[in-house]
């Protein structure tokens, strides 16, 4: 299909990445060993611990030119020549007297010229086989060269050190190498990570639980924090393997109280031990003092003081990253096991240039159009919904004590909620809402007492997965009512953007429009998909949205997968029932379809295209053999370490709308939508797998940015088109719709959790025919 390229007006800018260019590679080839280290005693069990296969390597081969990557291979740059294996012994208290044999065994050679040519001659090289080269292989040999200097951390003076929290905030900088289409680079990838900075695990614990612990079972979530803490009892040096059951008072050694053995009386017999790893010996918490390392886990509170502490402005960031460029380079230059390959890195951050895209227009009531600002964001005044649902009789349901939640402060939240509605257009009947207090525990009880309203506002006392996931089940499968749950705190006082965002959920979910922003130039459907893996059920949960209209509206449906299973295999049946209810609301047949997915690894790309895309072309099929729309498939990623900043004086966040088409693997695009609120800003990657539209890729850049102002319930551009954040929200909450109550799941039921039985019996069932066709996930 021949495509045609519009004209927009974009903005040209220059972005600084955290990529450092790889120039050359003087070594020639690359040699690639696997290496086998085995107990003497047992030749076919291999040693699993790292540390120790390093120190066995080094003694074994006493060649600086070879770099051991901890784990399975080794290389080189010069061949080895008659080497045989070597029977060595470790240092290390737990394998004293045992003796392993090392032995190194040729893998593959690698030509490192094919990375600086041309990559269709790397692909043509791979696919003939000649010299049985790779580019990926290539890619992870480098990567595991440049990985053996050891990472670079660094703390910031800036940062505020908080003794409560138990850890100082470091700075680990781990660099991947990456073959890109524009050449080799090195990526920094900057991390911040709770180092230890109390004295003892009793010490740690109080951080932990921030007050004084309570139950055992709130020990059991400490316990992963200890388990691989390297302590000093004394002179000696152990390795922690978690708590002690019983507390410390109940437990003995050889006959003596744990005071006694230890010669200790100042102790908290109250809390449990730590348990030596090996020897599975107790010890008290006040007893292992700690030096400065990984915490392996850390509590709720502390997660939020970690996140709080990490925000770096994006000069703090590039100038962070600029120190460890440095380090990289010294160390490809002055190590001598990687200086033998030749490695030359950039000194300097690279450099690519990008453009902006022109913002699109958004319709507002009243024929207004919304004045954006810097930010990509907008404000809502009087009358300014483009579409507001009309609501005749709504109500609310309490799931909490009347002392929790009186009814006089449910009053002051309905008045404020109706004061903020009619203001943007939405207008309720009922001045004040019927208020009902469960007075069962049965969730359908309470509801089905006002099933005739069209919305329900149920206020829940705390975050519980349970209870919300039992509200929900009855109201999308019993019932077909829309629901909207709020935590009693949120009720009290006046919060002005938080009742916002109320209506603008409440309008969507009832068939309202806050913002008209899509205006495709042809009957245009757009799809989407995506797979929750973590449910309460044993099984996977695939969740199928489409637009209704031209790209505003869209309805869904959920699928029941087998565990793990990424690839929805009956697309054809999906994409039949969505071009048909697409049909039914627009008369229109869709000359092109628009397939947003989520959640692909590179690995599962052929299987996309394979199942999935064929499954949507045989869908059209179903519905006339004749049909054949145009179909255009992207894979949408966020789980990268790539990030941009403009290249200023003081290294400023990108504009929103900025695209870069330079630093990718397999052509796509990154685009930054959003404005960061804090931090630097996270490119979303787009992969463009297939296009058989008119569309050119600046025309596919403009679609996706417009699709990320599409998002009802903010007034902002978001980071990933609308399409994409719907088929998220229906996976989580499609997993709700299941034949049983949610809240007496084994998974919530400590004594059912092993009736497997009924377990197994647990399945999805179809949301109800009221909310087929809506927007109800909202």
């Amino acid at each position: 299909m021949e495509q045609t390229d519009t004209e927009y007006k974009c903005e040209p800018t220059m972005v600084v990445t955290n990529h450092a260019r790889v120039d050359t590679i003087r070594a020639k080839r690359i040699y690639v060993y696997t290496v086998e280290i085995t107990n003497a005693d047992a030749p076919d069990e291999q040693l699993k611990d790292t540390a120790t296969r390093i120190e066995l390597f080094a003694k074994a081969v006493n060649q600086s030119s070879l770099v051991f990557d901890g784990r399975e291979y080794a290389y080189t740059a010069h061949k080895l020549s008659n080497w045989t294996t070597a029977s060595v012994h470790s240092t290390s208290a737990s394998f004293a007297h045992t003796a392993f044999h090392v032995a190194l065994h040729m893998h593959r050679t690698y030509d490192t010229k094919l990375l600086f040519k041309d990559r269709r001659q790397v692909k043509e090289a791979a696919e003939t086989g000649e010299r049985e080269l790779n580019a990926r292989g290539i890619e992870f040999a480098l990567d595991s060269i440049i990985r053996s200097a050891g990472m670079h951390t660094e703390t910031l003076e800036q940062h505020e050190r908080d003794k409560a929290t138990g850890f100082s905030v470091h700075w680990e900088h781990r660099a991947s190498v990456r073959v890109l289409r524009s050449g080799v680079y090195v990526a920094i990838n900057a991390r911040a990570r709770p180092i230890t900075n109390v004295k003892t695990v009793a010490d740690l614990a109080r951080a932990f639980f921030r007050t004084a612990p309570g139950p055992s079972s709130a020990w059991t979530r400490f316990d992963a924090s200890v388990r691989g803490l390297r302590v000093c009892i004394g002179s000696e040096h152990v390795v922690l393997n978690g708590l002690t059951s019983r507390a410390h008072r109940d437990l003995k050694i050889n006959g003596s109280t744990i005071n006694e053995h230890y010669k200790c009386t100042s102790l908290d017999t109250d809390w449990p031990c730590a348990v030596i790893a090996h020897s599975n010996t107790p010890v008290p918490l006040e007893l292992c003092t700690m030096e400065p390392q990984l915490l392996p886990r850390i509590s709720g509170w502390q997660r939020m003081k970690l996140m709080a502490q990490s925000v770096l402005t994006p000069t703090q960031r590039q100038r962070m990253l600029e120190r460890a460029v440095q380090h990289i380079t010294r160390a490809c230059a002055e190590d001598p096991g990687i200086s033998d390959f030749g490695i030359v890195v950039s000194p300097e951050l690279a450099r690519v240039e990008g453009h902006v895209l022109p913002r699109p227009c958004i319709s507002l009531g009243s024929s207004i159009f919304a004045q954006l600002d810097p930010q990509a964001s907008w404000t809502i005044g009087q009358n300014t919904l483009y579409k507001a649902a009309h609501i005749s009789k709504w109500a609310i349901a309490v799931f909490c004590s009347k002392q929790q939640c009186p009814e006089s402060q449910l009053v002051a939240f309905s008045k404020q909620l109706i004061k903020t509605a009619h203001e943007l257009g939405l207008e309720f009947d009922e001045s004040r809402p019927q208020i009902i207090y469960a007075q069962t525990p049965r969730v359908f009880d309470t509801l089905s007492t006002v099933r005739d309203a069209q919305i329900i506002i149920c206020v829940v006392p705390s975050t519980s997965v349970s209870l919300y996931g039992e509200i929900k089940r009855v109201a999308y499968t019993q019932l077909g009512i829309h629901t909207q749950c709020v935590n009693v705190r949120n009720t009290k006082g006046s919060r002005s953007k938080l009742v916002e965002a109320l209506v603008l959920k409440i309008n969507t979910k009832l068939g309202g429009q806050s913002t008209n922003s899509i205006e495709p130039t042809e009957p245009t459907m757009y799809i989407s998909a995506d797979v929750c893996h973590t449910t309460e059920i044993n099984v996977s949960v695939a969740s199928f949205v489409w637009s209704v209209d031209s790209g505003q509206k869209f309805a869904g449906t959920v699928v029941q997968h087998p565990k793990r299973q990424e690839i929805i295999e009956n697309m054809d049946v999906l994409t039949r029932h969505a071009l048909r209810v697409h049909y039914k609301h627009t008369r229109v047949k869709p000359v092109q379809i628009v397939y947003l997915r989520d959640g692909v690894s590179d690995s599962q790309l052929e299987d996309v295209r394979r199942i999935e895309l064929d499954g949507i072309i045989r869908g059209c099929k179903l519905v006339d053999p004749k049909y054949e729309p145009r179909v255009l498939l992207m894979i949408a990623r966020k789980r990268h370490c790539t990030r941009f900043v403009q290249e200023t004086s003081n290294f400023e966040n990108c504009v929103p709308g900025t695209v870069v088409t330079e630093m990718t693997r397999n052509g796509g695009f990154h685009l930054i939508a959003h404005h960061a609120i804090h931090g630097v800003s996270k490119p979303t990657y787009f992969l463009i797998t297939h296009n058989t539209t008119c569309m050119s890729n600046a025309d596919i850049h403009k679609m996706t940015y417009d699709l990320c102002f599409a998002y009802p319930i903010v007034m902002r551009a978001v980071t990933m088109p609308a399409p994409l954040y719907y088929a998220h929200r229906l996976s989580g909450k499609g997993r709700v719709q299941t034949n049983e109550p949610f809240d007496a799941l084994p998974y919530f039921n400590t004594v059912k959790k092993n009736a497997k039985a009924k377990h197994t019996d647990v399945h999805l069932v179809p949301v109800h025919q009221n909310l087929a066709h809506s927007m109800y996930f909202m």
